[in-house]
């Protein structure tokens, strides 16, 4: 007996309703890429007000990502409670906050707590959106719908330099922020017309809760229920804890290892490039405005390279493509600070850093699931992604250190075109693991 909501979704075509949600979502996600990655393109104005270390920017690039990680891990909690919904209200009721304090932040201190207070947001909203998005989009159009998804945090970063250039060139950075909190704030309208996830609802004790879930249903095309499914309750904590011991067992280990390992670096990797190009092409000598460029393009080619990566998949296993552009990247990685301060050639190693990041990314997502059975797969997906968030707080933070201590541009880049190999070569030997699982098509490489 099927023991949860009927996927009808996936037995119609797209209905119009659908396709407004899901693009809604979309550009909700975009408002995210700009919360977190609009303090890179205004790290320059920052510094020349304040005077303030290359560590010290380096701590407030990464305070918003630390934020966005506790979002992440404990409003997604909160989320199972209480319903997707409000969460992603809280959550751009405080990154909506955390802008505002950055824009009047007077000391790096409380610039810091509004970046943590935006991140903290961010994360929550990303945990409930992508459960909506699964749900809303319908198992046939689901892969797709996520994909798009994804690819609104990358425009949405790609379009905050441009907002930022503006704000810079007729007011202050702290405009920027105020931008941010004024955007935030206007899509909570927006999340409170969209219907609650089903999933939760079936779960929930309200005792309207047939009725909410028909009236969510018609809106997607889809027939009413007569009477709610029986749902499977939820693992307890003893249980949660035996499924997160599993993927450290004897035939898991390797696997949960290597993928949290490769997905730590990746993020290590894509955030000190998000966060730093800007300046450090300020550093090279080039102007802000062409700083500015350098931090868009990273995202704008970045879009094509989730593309490639994302058809290129249907048949070749995602893992292998990591592991080509991770190799890649290594060696641009090493052309940075070497090449004559020419801004062409700088730019396209730019772009071409920014296809290769953002391709694999996606990748890295793609292979998780591979990598286990059913029932590991959520846990090993959350635990993969969790960990790898400090990746994204340690990237920016080490640059800024390692640069006040003296280390060259291009030591740097030698540095970090390291951590491109050792993913590369894990990419690569995850590949070899799952090509020698037996339910692969043959048709995939």
């Amino acid at each position: 007996m099927n023991t949860s909501i009927p996927q009808e979704a996936a037995e119609h075509k797209i209905t119009p309703y659908q396709i407004w949600v899901l693009f809604a979502l979309t550009v909700l996600n975009m408002q995210d890429g700009f919360d977190i990655l609009a303090i890179s393109f205004a790290a320059t104005a920052i510094t020349q007000e304040w005077n303030i270390s290359r560590s010290s920017l380096g701590i407030v690039f990464s305070a918003g990502l630390f934020g966005m990680m506790v979002g992440a891990l404990f409003l997604s909690r909160v989320a199972d409670k209480i319903g997707r919904k409000p969460v992603a209200i809280i959550g751009l009721c405080l990154s909506g906050i955390g802008m505002i304090v950055a824009m009047f932040a007077p000391t790096i201190n409380l610039l810091i707590i509004g970046r943590v207070l935006t991140g903290i947001g961010v994360g929550g909203i990303l945990v409930s959106l992508n459960t909506l998005v699964a749900e809303y989009a319908g198992q046939k159009y689901r892969s797709i719908a996520i994909a798009v998804f994804q690819l609104g945090f990358a425009t949405g970063a790609f379009l905050s330099g441009f907002i930022a250039a503006w704000f810079l060139d007729v007011a202050n950075w702290r405009y920027i922020f105020g931008f941010g909190a004024m955007t935030s704030f206007l899509f909570i309208p927006i999340i409170l017309y969209l219907p609650e996830s089903n999933s939760f609802l079936a779960k929930s004790k309200k005792p309207n809760v047939l009725t909410l879930i028909n009236k969510g249903r018609r809106k997607f095309g889809q027939m009413p229920l007569k009477a709610l499914p029986k749902t499977e309750g939820k693992l307890n904590g003893s249980e949660n804890k035996q499924t997160f011991i599993a993927l450290f067992s004897a035939e898991y280990w390797l696997k949960t290892v290597l993928i949290c390992t490769c997905f730590f670096m990746l993020l290590t990797l894509l955030y000190f490039m998000l966060t730093w190009t800007p300046k450090i092409l300020v550093d090279m000598g080039f102007s802000e405005a062409d700083g500015n460029r350098g931090g868009r393009l990273i995202n704008l080619v970045g879009m094509l390279g989730v593309v490639v990566i994302g058809v290129c998949s249907i048949r070749v296993l995602p893992s292998l493509i990591v592991g080509l552009y991770l190799a890649l990247l290594s060696i641009i990685l090493l052309f940075f600070g070497v090449l004559s301060p020419v801004f062409g050639s700088v730019f396209v190693l730019i772009g071409m850093a920014g296809f290769l990041l953002h391709g694999s990314m996606i990748g890295l997502y793609s292979t998780v699931p591979a990598l286990y059975p059913v029932e590991l797969r959520a846990t090993g997906t959350g635990c993969a992604i969790g960990l790898s968030r400090l990746g994204a707080v340690l990237g920016p933070a080490l640059a800024g250190i390692l640069l006040d201590r003296g280390w060259a541009i291009t030591d740097l880049f030698k540095a970090y075109a390291i951590l491109a190999v050792v993913a590369a070569i894990i990419a690569t030997f995850l590949w070899v693991m799952l090509r020698q699982q037996k339910y692969l098509p043959e048709s995939i490489i």
